[in-house]
């Protein structure tokens, strides 16, 4: 938080600690509207993948830790801008408001990073589900997972050893040499968020779009990938944010208003477009009981067995094709040996592709 040089604090007109001017009641209606989305869509994909599928993943764990932080960002936003400043202006709050304040401001940031990264990481590994085996499109997962991961551990170090003693951060009268700039690691951030988005967004899109689909389905899917679009928008709406506050006003608490409204915004969006494509079973209930029927129920064996054979367990994940690499026929007599064993991010050494039909299934 900057201080105004004198001629800024001339124009700032006289405290009002009594009744001041707010941002009124916008951010509440906003926040306590996607929170129960978010929560419903999260509960939703685990009564469908775990009690009705038996199909969960680690994509639906993390988007559980995900939806976790959310939640606790979400609160945190309602609270920093309710009882600790950040919806009247600057010249409107006490020194102690302005300090509460500031050490929301770290806890709120450290709550979006986790968020938004698992949100991410959620939606990445969900992604290896449809990944054929050494394609461009896995090893751009993997590349992109690896950036989402690295920018995790390295804007949480820094948010938390930017200030030395760490009570520098929200002290407003410490010693500036305790603190590095804040604006420089905040802009990166910001920046590293959209990018990241976007790449995730546009990572399936060449996959899918390949598929021959019906136009019901293609329709789906732009309606999909819109909605993933908000990711990016919202995004892009608190990098703006983040610049104005930090170079363009000392009015930080009025104007970063606007900040903890894209930052709850972004986390719970966020949840509801990842928990999108495992809700596609409410759509298609006939379908996807006559699937589980096919590969549970023809299997002859008990459903407490079916919960722990690899094979079921992987059913919704398999994409790649039971055949020879050659495409040599199958004889009447032959055998044909599965090795089940192997998750979607293992990496195998099939060498066979991906069968179309199956990725059609799990996402449209």
């Amino acid at each position: 938080m900057r201080f105004p040089p004198a001629e800024v604090l001339a124009t700032w007109p006289r405290p009002n600690y009594v009744d001041p001017v707010t941002r009124g009641p916008g951010l509440m209606i906003v926040e306590l509207t996607l929170v129960p989305i978010a929560l419903t869509c999260v509960l939703l994909r685990l009564w469908i993948r775990i009690g009705w599928l038996h199909r969960s993943w680690w994509d639906d764990y993390l988007m559980v830790a995900a939806m976790i932080f959310s939640c606790g960002t979400t609160a945190l936003v309602i609270m920093a801008t309710q009882l600790y400043g950040w919806n009247i202006h600057v010249w409107d709050a006490k020194l102690a408001t302005l300090e509460t304040g500031r050490k929301a401001s770290m806890a709120g940031q450290t709550l979006f990073v986790l968020a938004s990264s698992f949100v991410k990481m959620s939606i990445l590994v969900s992604y290896f589900r449809i990944a054929p085996d050494k394609s461009l499109f896995r090893k751009l997962i993997w590349g992109t997972f690896g950036i989402v991961f690295a920018a995790f551990l390295t804007f949480l170090i820094a948010l938390w050893l930017q200030c030395m003693p760490i009570t520098s951060y929200w002290t407003l009268l410490a010693d500036s040499r305790d603190c590095i700039p804040e604006g420089p690691p905040l802009i990166v951030q910001t920046v590293i968020n959209v990018v990241t988005d976007f790449m995730i967004y546009a990572l399936p899109i060449p996959t899918l779009f390949s598929l021959s689909l019906p136009m019901s389905q293609r329709i789906g899917l732009a309606v999909l990938f819109s909605v993933g679009g908000v990711i990016v928008v919202a995004g892009s709406f608190r990098a703006y944010w983040v610049h104005y506050v930090l170079y363009k006003t000392y009015d930080a608490t009025w104007y970063g208003y606007e900040i903890w409204l894209w930052t709850a915004i972004e986390t719970n969006v966020g949840v509801v477009c990842g928990c999108i494509p495992a809700l596609k079973p409410l759509l298609f209930p006939s379908r996807a009981r006559s699937q589980g029927s096919r590969y549970a129920n023809g299997s002859g064996h008990s459903r407490r067995r079916e919960k722990v054979t690899p094979v079921i367990e992987q059913v919704e994940m398999d994409t790649r094709k039971l055949t020879d690499s050659d495409s040599r026929p199958v004889t009447a007599g032959a055998h044909v040996h599965v090795n089940s064993g192997v998750r979607p991010m293992s990496g195998s050494t099939d060498k066979s592709g991906y069968d179309v039909e199956q990725q059609k299934s799990y996402m449209y």
